[in-house]
Order: structure tokens, then sequence, then C-alpha cells
């Protein structure tokens, strides 16, 4: 890689969906030039897809983690394993660990109960194998750019995702955020033909999700395992919750942050940082431990991604189950202020 493919590498991880033209303009090169340039970075596995960053509040979902601890289990269990998680239960997000836990999941569902099926599906495949499981739910999290490929000092942008009320779509939104989750750069026109909608309204309505914030960016998926880096997840504990605000800002500033969430089930805060080996995380570690003199423990384990992405293509029985099980329990009764 030159450095003109570090510039659209760049850029991607940000702007996933810039046009090449517009691209080609950023990077002061051809765009016969960056439409090859790109197409060599895909083909050689440096970028690995296009996808968008979807406020999952906004589309009326809860953000739900699991993760589980296994025996061990033969190569074919495991990918057989990856697959009914990806396919069955249609987690957002499947990462592999080293410890304390085997796998980890990202659920987006309409209800925090309907995760209750899902644990007993995923149960019911593992049997014996299953050692025991933890669940979070996410209050908040932020996403950060990768910096740290590109010689910048801090972060100088990131996006947070918070509570926020639902906002009104309806089916043909979701269409159309699910082609784009299979691949932010589709054109308009290819969404259209895939649809079977007219393209104007595919163009007006993405220009709405964008304006409601349903949409907040698009990014390229860079492999940055390929590129030399490690992925460590960080769990950290404090004596008390006076330094939180502090570490999120150090972490807003820290090139080599890539997540930060706090959740409802583990620690106070979490981290996670992509770096080249474990010196430089040991520094990261060592630093984070001399600002701040609060932090009772940081539990730190290394991770991969086996899938992400932001939309769920949630079956209809899990995404409804809990609702449905309400009304067989309440029919011919009233409940005031239960909407159902």
């Amino acid at each position: 890689m030159d450095k003109l493919d570090w510039k659209i590498l760049e850029i991607l991880d940000w702007n996933g969906r810039m046009p090449i033209s517009k691209l080609a303009q950023r990077v002061g090169s051809n765009k016969d030039v960056v439409a090859y340039r790109m197409k060599k970075l895909e083909q050689e596995k440096n970028i690995v897809r296009y996808y968008p960053l979807l406020d999952m509040q906004k589309l009326g979902y809860h953000t739900s983690r699991i993760m589980f601890d296994l025996e061990e289990l033969e190569p074919e269990k495991e990918r057989e394993f990856i697959h009914f998680l990806d396919k069955k239960i249609n987690a957002g997000l499947i990462f592999r660990m080293d410890y304390p836990y085997r796998y980890g999941i990202l659920l987006w569902t309409k209800s925090v109960y309907d995760v209750e099926q899902i644990i007993i599906k995923i149960k019911q495949k593992l049997g014996k194998a299953l050692i025991k499981y933890t669940y979070s739910l996410f209050c908040t999290y932020k996403l950060y750019p990768k910096d740290y490929l590109f010689g910048k000092n801090l972060h100088e942008r990131h996006v947070t995702f918070a509570p926020r009320a639902a906002v009104k779509h309806d089916n043909n939104d979701y269409k159309i955020l699910k082609e784009l989750a299979h691949d932010a750069r589709l054109s308009t026109v290819q969404i259209a033909q895939r649809l079977r909608i007219p393209q104007t309204t595919v163009s007006h309505k993405i220009k709405q999700l964008e304006k409601h914030g349903i949409i907040l960016g698009y990014r390229a998926e860079i492999n940055f395992i390929q590129l030399g880096f490690m992925n460590y997840f960080l769990e950290i504990y404090l004596d008390d919750n006076t330094t939180i605000k502090q570490i999120e800002n150090w972490a807003n500033a820290n090139i080599h942050v890539m997540w930060l969430q706090k959740v409802i089930g583990t620690c106070d805060i979490e981290i996670e940082v992509e770096v080249k080996n474990r010196v430089e995380l040991e520094l990261l570690l060592n630093e984070l431990r001399s600002k701040f003199t609060h932090i009772r423990k940081i539990v730190f384990f290394s991770q991969e991604y086996k899938k992400f992405t932001f939309l769920p293509f949630v079956e209809p029985e899990l995404q409804h189950g809990y609702e449905k099980k309400l009304r067989r329990i309440v029919r011919g009764k009233h409940f005031s202020g239960l909407n159902l």
C-alpha cells in the first residue's frame, strides 16, 4: 500500500458511501485510478465491506450483549455455532475472545424480554457444551475512527449512541436500510431495482433517514488484523464513579480507542482499543492507571470479530414474541397504562 491507498482508506473509514468522483477530488487523483485502488483494497481484503452507522434506539431497538463460556469445541463445531448465531439468532455482532468467555454477541431487539427466547435457543443448541453465560444491557456507546492508522494525534470526531425516542419509519425505510446494511455503497438506482420502488423514493428516503439521525454515517470495515494490529477489550472497575466523565474524555481523544460503552451488568465502563502488540497495550494501560487513580482493576482480553452489522435481521416470532406472550396472558383483561 502506498500513500494514495492510505488516503483512500482514511476517507472511507468514516465516509464509506462517498462517491468515487468526490473521493478522487479529495485525494487529488483520477477517478478511474481511485476506482481501481478501491477494488484492489477490497480484493486484498484490506476493506471487508461498507456499512451504515444506525441509531438503533431511533428504530425502536434495545442493545443487549450475551457472552458465553464453552467447553472446547472441534473447529467444525465452532464454525457451526458461529453460523447458528448468524443465521438463526440474527446476532448483529459476533466476536471471539480468549478470556473470560469464548464468544459474545450483540443483539438488537424490540423488547429486552425477547432476549429470553434467544437464550433458550442458544442453550438448546449448545447443551452441555455451555458452561455459563452473562447478559448486559447497553446504556450508551461510542464509535471512533481508526485514527491510529493515519498518523493522527487524537480523535477529532466520534458517534454517540444513547437512549432516544423512536422515530417513525415505514416498511420501505426498513427495506432500504437492510440493503445498505448489506452494502452501503449500493447506488439509489441499484436499491430501487432490488426493491422495485422508484429511484426518487429511495433517494428521498435515504436523505430523510440521514436528516432524522437514523443513519449517522457510513464506514468501511477495515481489516485491522491484516494490517498488523490487535483488538483488546478493557473492563474498567472504579472505586467510585466520579472519574467516568474524565475517562470518557480521555477515550474521546486517544487514537487507539475504537469503542466505549457503559452497560448494566458488568463493570463501570468498557473500552475497546486497537494496538500493534502487547507492549503498546501495556503503555496504554499504564497511562490509564497513572491518570485515573480511582481505577481499582482493569480486566483485558483480546478479541476477534466474526460478524458486524447494525441492522438486525430479526425473525418475526422473536421480534414480537414478548408482545404476543403478553396478549395471551391478558386476553380478556385490562391493564391501565400497558401498551400492547
